[in-house]
């Protein structure tokens, strides 16, 4: 019962519901409260198929892909290092950057519910 506690305290702080309240609600300001039911419902589903096959699969995953634990701990960490030196020291990247065609893409969009929504806000790095 102990761990439950500790398991779903560490998933309620490391999720952050009011970052993604303030995010859904930026995004839904515009729609009816039905449809922002309707996203919420399918966001949190989508959210939670993917943490459970991630959480049932991922280790057979990697191992199939020949990827150890420590490897993706350490590319993570790499990555974050990198994102780290660019913000300190504002160099663009281009990784960061949107192209012409990216954000017409964006502008068309109306289906929020898998992103940003399910990810990478819910089901997202932390959880």
């Amino acid at each position: 019962m102990e761990t439950a506690f500790v398991a779903f305290a560490t998933f309620f702080a490391t999720v952050g519901p009011p970052d993604v309240m303030a995010v859904f609600a930026g995004l839904t300001a515009d729609a009816s409260p039905r449809m922002r039911r309707r996203i919420a419902l399918r966001a949190t589903l989508i959210a939670t198929g993917i943490l459970v096959f991630f959480a049932l699969a991922g280790e057979f995953l990697l191992s199939t892909l020949g990827i150890s634990l420590a490897a993706l701990r350490i590319a993570g960490g790499i990555l974050l290092l990198l994102i780290g030196i660019e913000m300190v020291f504002a160099i663009s990247s281009g990784a960061t950057s949107t192209t012409a065609e990216e954000k017409e893409e964006a502008s068309g969009r109306q289906d929020i519910t898998v992103f940003p929504l399910a990810t990478p806000l819910i089901a997202g790095p932390g959880a």
